[in-house]
């Protein structure tokens, strides 16, 4: 068994580019390996910040023979009395095999004749000289660039290629790389160590790397880091700010990892704690470290109970050096702090309100005017929910107010600087001014959720503001005719509705999602005439794109496959609105919990078959009255009659203000035995009956028990 090495050497790769060029890499080796029939029993993929490479072992030296059946002439034009003809030979020949070796296969009732081309397997050398290019060529992420004078894009410029099969170089071309690099056995280690170092195997591989200062293996750099930051936050008896996002980002920055505890000044203390962790984080990835029984509260304006002067750095220097390394991150965050402190204290100098009054000095949208003008839609949008909601616990003022001070900190100097600390300063600069917690933490939090799986806004002012300020963004945009297609979202429109459905969700606000988009529709036709805008359309697509956004919601939130297409995707359920999100969330626990039920499986049948049945009918999916529907006089059997009583049960639940869904399935539950009688042998009548009258009876009393069941979910889609 062989083994193959492949190393891309590069300058210095973005951290983000690691983790998903490694994924991409195996996948699509995985896929011409077993397209060219190459055995093999492991391929591994890692890098470091200067080099992707992989390790492919138990590789056979030639790949499988290809064998394909091929259909040839009918069989009584290849053969005459058993005797080949012209075509037999013919046909026998071109797949290089004796014609007493072809096949007669029937296929429609007609004989045909067969015979297998055979394909010998290639030597995996010579394939993987042609896969191997492939491979890196199809390598996909952004911004890839070109350098020197070639035409070929790659993450960062490539300045060695080792390809080893075994001992010897497996040559290759990449095309329009200028110029041309050439493959040998030099890799390089880590920078202030060696240089280069000779690799004569790939069974060597990551031990030579390693003995020159380079833990190329990925997973295991991330262990050792991440066990490097808790064992030491232990022993400090503090607790690390480590995302998976800052580990995976520090593991993707170095190649021979070391911890270095670095200290500031408590002065700067008074700032933020976001302010402190935006700084660390994502400008220097530093690890915080915050005190054990931190005290947070995401509107103070100082870090004092909540933060440690130390804070964590991986190094990838020597250990000599740790001790001016150290020094020298400790002057860098203590300049960037420096400038964090005189943002602030310059943006203290004005009130809230003198910097409201300059977001209309930032544009908008092309044909959407200003900031100023984007705040009084989000103030319209929020009264409308407000008046949709019913909620006493709100006091539309403080919504109100809220909404119309979510955006003065984009005139903050801070924020300006600190694109991301955008709402979550405007909160805090509200409340050092004496504005209510209510206003302050809907301001703080109203950009959530900012990422897949982020925090929810805590409060419902925050909930309803946090929905104000994604619906008129969404509605803006599909307005300008900018909605998103294919992967391209621009505008991250999927990630705002995804925002708005999970928030109405958690919070059960009863919104009619589709009424209120109309509504808006209507508000923005008034306000943007020159705009020309197809009301239709836009609610049209609107409607599609949110429907589309909540089967991904419910998918995410692992229903049952079944509960989902049920309750959204049925054609027997369009009279319902999906888009009722507080009623469909209602509709699908409610079913979820009914599945769980030992039970569920015979109710689900029969209402199934109820359903199939009544499809066969006549009546409409969205009748629920017995009334000039079933004639009583036409019953024969008391299982009809013990239907109908139940039909009069459903029918007064439904009048009964404030039903709920449990109600009607407990319903249905109790009754399952009566249900069924229907169609038993002794008890039951015959639907489908030649009597044309007595048939359309029978049906409609199944369609009005199917439509019952429909106002929760199409059964027939549930898997019993």
């Amino acid at each position: 068994m062989s083994t193959y090495l492949l190393e891309i050497g590069t300058e210095e790769l973005p951290a983000e580019f690691a983790d998903s060029v490694i994924n991409q890499f195996k996948s699509l080796l995985e896929f011409e390996l077993e397209k060219n029939f190459i055995k093999n029993t492991e391929i591994f993929c890692s890098s470091t910040p200067r080099r992707i490479f992989l390790l492919i072992s138990g590789l056979t030296d030639l790949g499988k023979d290809k064998i394909e059946l091929r259909k040839g002439p009918k069989a009584d034009t290849a053969f005459l009395n058993g005797v080949p003809t012209h075509s037999a030979i013919g046909f026998a020949k071109s797949l290089d095999i004796d014609v007493k070796d072809l096949l007669i296969k029937k296929i429609k009732n007609v004989d045909f004749v067969f015979g297998e081309k055979i394909e010998k397997g290639k030597s995996t050398k010579y394939l993987l000289s042609l896969i191997i290019p492939k491979v890196i060529k199809a390598l996909q992420g952004s911004r890839f660039m070109k350098w020197s004078y070639g035409n070929f894009k790659f993450s960062r410029p490539i300045r060695w290629i080792i390809s080893l099969y075994n001992e010897e170089l497996l040559e290759f071309e990449l095309e329009n790389i200028e110029p041309k690099i050439i493959i040998d056995k030099i890799s390089r280690g880590h920078r202030l160590i060696t240089n280069k170092i000779l690799i004569n195997h790939p069974d060597n591989y990551l031990d030579s790397l390693e003995a020159s200062g380079v833990l190329a293996n990925r997973t295991k750099r991330k262990k050792i880091i991440n066990d490097l930051i808790n064992n030491s936050a232990d022993n400090l008896k503090l607790y690390p700010d480590l995302s998976d996002k800052l580990l995976n980002e520090i593991t993707d920055l170095v190649e021979s990892p070391d911890l270095l505890v670095g200290n500031f000044d408590s002065k700067y203390l008074s700032l933020p704690t976001e302010v402190l962790c935006t700084v660390m984080k994502n400008h220097q990835r530093y690890v915080p470290l915050f005190k054990i029984n931190r005290k947070f509260s995401k509107l103070d304006l100082d870090s004092r109970k909540t933060l440690s002067t130390k804070f964590f750095v991986i190094s990838n220097g020597l250990k000599e050096a740790n001790k001016s390394i150290t020094k020298g991150n400790e002057n860098v965050i203590k300049a960037r702090f420096a400038d964090a402190k005189f943002f602030i204290e310059t943006d203290l100098n004005l009130s809230c309100n003198e910097r409201n009054k300059k977001i209309s000095s930032i544009s908008y949208l092309k044909g959407l005017g200003n900031i100023a003008e984007k705040v009084e839609r989000i103030i319209f949008i929020a009264n409308e929910i407000f008046n949709e909601v019913k909620d006493s616990s709100i006091n539309i003022q403080e919504l109100l107010e809220a909404a119309k001070f979510s955006k003065q900190d984009l005139c903050s100097e801070i924020v300006k600087e600190f694109p991301e600390l955008q709402g979550t300063m405007g909160g805090k600069y509200l409340m050092n001014e004496g504005f209510s917690k209510n206003v302050s933490l809907a301001v703080s939090e109203h950009y959530f959720p900012r990422f897949y799986k982020d925090n929810l806004p805590s409060t419902k002012y925050g909930s309803i503001l946090a929905i104000s300020d994604k619906l008129e963004t969404i509605i803006s945009i599909f307005v300008i005719g900018k909605r998103p297609s294919g992967s391209s979202d621009p505008y991250a429109l999927r990630r705002n509705l995804n925002g708005i459905i999970q928030i109405i969700w958690q919070n059960n606000f009863d919104l009619k999602f589709d009424k209120l988009i109309a509504k808006l529709i209507d508000h923005w036709h008034s306000e943007f005439n020159a705009l020309n805008i197809n009301h239709q359309k836009i609610l049209n697509d609107l409607i599609e794109f949110s429907k589309q956004r909540i089967i991904s919601h419910l998918e995410e939130s692992s229903y049952d496959k079944e509960i989902i297409s049920s309750t959204c995707e049925s054609e027997n359920i369009r009279h319902l609105n999906i888009l009722d999100i507080a009623d469909l969330k209602n509709r699908i626990e409610t079913l979820q919990k009914f599945k769980l039920e030992n039970d569920s499986a015979s109710l689900i049948n029969i209402i199934s078959r109820y359903t199939k049945l009544a499809n066969k009918g006549n009546l409409e999916n969205d009748k629920y009255t017995c009334e000039d529907k079933i004639n009583i006089e036409l019953f024969e059997k008391k299982s009809e009659i013990d239907v109908f009583n139940f039909l009069q049960k459903l029918e007064n639940l439904l009048n009964t203000k404030d039903w709920e869904y449990h109600q009607l399935i407990n319903l249905f539950q109790k009754n399952t035995q009566i249900l069924f009688e229907i169609f038993d042998n002794n008890n039951g009548v015959l639907v489908m009956t030649e009597d044309l009258k007595l048939r359309n009876n029978r049906l409609n009393l199944l369609a009005l028990v199917r439509n019952y069941s429909l106002l929760i979910a199409d059964f027939t889609l549930l898997n019993s």
